[in-house]
């Protein structure tokens, strides 16, 4: 019998896993997204414990279900084609971080983030306090390889990069001032 996250995917491909909330407790609660756009199925299933299961504002569910699986909280299971992945890191933190919008570089995702790369380079270069070993760093890593799979068209590889990248800003202190998502 296939797993509720089978159906409700309708057995589509897993275009990226997500972390969304830095938690460490187990998930209890599986929030199905909307329908997915070019088929049948959800576009994505979020792993929520009781704490986040009502937040994630930008994350709007059509549906919860009891947990069935074991993953941790803030897991993200995203069904969407890259396009749409790549637009909701924009939406959810690039953006926010970078002011980088890619209205602006027609979606070119290749230009989008070389110019997303340059701002973060900038802000790392004027902050005397950023280690060479800190998150900062880490990100421009793999933004990086975002970067190089988009200059070759590989969207795929360009969202599972983006998704490390949207781990470590989720942790990073942007989000506790002016910069941080609306």
């Amino acid at each position: 019998m296939p797993s509720l996250v089978q159906q409700l995917s309708a057995h589509r491909q897993l275009t990226a896993l997500r972390t969304v909330v830095q938690c460490k407790a187990k998930a209890t609660a599986l929030r199905e997204g909307p329908a997915a756009g070019d088929g049948p199925g959800t576009a994505w299933v979020a792993f929520l414990c009781p704490a986040h299961s009502e937040g994630l504002p930008k994350w709007p569910a059509t549906q919860t279900h009891a947990a069935q699986d074991s993953m941790t909280c803030g897991t993200v299971l995203d069904f969407r084609p890259a396009e749409q992945v790549l637009q909701s890191h924009a939406d959810l933190w690039l953006t926010a971080l970078t002011g980088v919008d890619p209205a602006a570089y027609g979606a070119v995702w290749s230009d989008v983030l070389d110019q997303a790369d340059r701002v973060l380079r900038e802000r790392l270069e004027q902050d005397a306090d950023a280690g060479e070993d800190g998150p900062e760093h880490s990100m421009l890593t793999m933004m990086w390889l975002a970067r190089r799979a988009a200059a070759e068209g590989n969207l795929m590889q360009t969202a599972s990069a983006l998704g490390y990248c949207e781990t470590i800003a989720e942790g990073m202190q942007w989000r506790d001032t002016d910069l941080a998502p609306q």
